[in-house]
């Protein structure tokens, strides 16, 4: 049976370029994950949280019990008799948690905390990598983007030099008197007045050229025979 062949997702795609960003987007991800997961099992802690405080139950921490000590005076009289320090006198335990949900909602606090931290940390490298990533891909595809964006300015030269035919041919029928009613013209002003510097076709090509997408030389000499009301007047 023939394998079905799978189109590589964004993230592989990205890995092939820069291995390093595909690997920060993952780590993120990653995290984002354990976030909404823990954020998922902190939420029900925390309706139980506030039922206890509702119930006078405090949830601020108890503080930790204090060593004992013994007196010096005291253990020095009883000397070698003396039995060791329990280790709970030494360093005693915590106190227990007030409600039942208290310990765990604690530790989904401090992981929540650490996440969000590590996220703060990821930001500005994957927006460093992000731009290196860019520029890679865009290196790699100038060429063919810069074919489309002739072909645009080639159509917009076209269609120009179409409108410049179609304003030279009705302006020579207005100069000879034509009843322009049977030539029934068709107008144009969607497209401006060519000559202009920022009418619609002309700013395209200019963009192009700013962008150095195209050379200086793709630029037009459109000149129109009159201006485009005297051209059409009376149509």
């Amino acid at each position: 049976m023939a394998k079905i062949k799978t189109e590589p997702t964004l993230i592989d795609r990205i890995r092939e370029v820069h291995p390093r960003y595909s690997a920060l987007l993952e780590r993120q991800s990653e995290l984002l994950d354990r976030q909404a997961a823990a954020q998922a099992e902190a939420a029900p802690l925390g309706q139980e949280e506030r039922r206890a405080l509702l119930g006078w139950v405090t949830q601020q921490p108890k503080p930790k019990p204090r060593p004992i000590v013994r007196h010096a005076g005291a253990v020095d009289l009883v000397g070698e008799l003396l039995s060791p320090q329990p280790i709970e006198e030494i360093s005693p335990p915590p106190p227990p948690p007030t409600w039942a949900g208290e310990q765990r909602s604690r530790e989904l606090g401090a992981e929540l905390e650490a996440i969000a931290e590590a996220l703060k940390l990821l930001a500005p490298e994957i927006t460093k990598a992000r731009k290196e990533y860019s520029k890679l891909v865009a290196a790699q595809r100038a060429a063919e983007y810069q074919k489309i964006v002739e072909s645009i300015v080639d159509a917009a030269r076209k269609l120009g030099d179409a409108a410049m035919a179609a304003h030279e041919f009705v302006d020579a029928a207005r100069i000879d008197g034509v009843d322009r009613g049977h030539l029934r013209p068709l107008l144009l002003g969607e497209l401006g007045d060519l000559a202009e510097q920022y009418s619609p076709l002309r700013s395209i090509i200019e963009r192009a050229i700013e962008l150095k997408h195209v050379g200086a030389g793709r630029r037009p000499d459109w000149r129109l025979p009159a201006s485009p009301a005297l051209i059409y007047s009376g149509v």
